[in-house]
């Protein structure tokens, strides 16, 4: 029997081929994958939200300091 016709009833005879543990276990890897995948996108559009958010704010307080008369006390003299 050549070596290839072994390798095959090896394979085919094997607990794993038949076995439908083998295979939840690939399906629960993909599903995995993809959930971390989403997580990932929704983790960056989120920082990406808070970035512009936190730049704004920045630049809106420095717009107001700069604008701002800082020699005054508010105290009458």
């Amino acid at each position: 029997m050549p070596s290839l016709a072994k390798a095959r009833a090896r394979v085919h005879g094997s607990t794993l081929v038949s076995d439908g543990a083998a295979l939840s276990t690939v399906e629960f890897i993909v599903i995995l994958v993809l959930v971390c995948a989403v997580a990932m996108g929704v983790w960056k559009t989120f920082g990406e939200t808070a970035t512009t958010g936190l730049g704004k704010t920045t630049d809106k307080l420095n717009a107001d300091v700069v604008g701002a008369d800082l020699t005054k006390t508010g105290t009458a003299p």
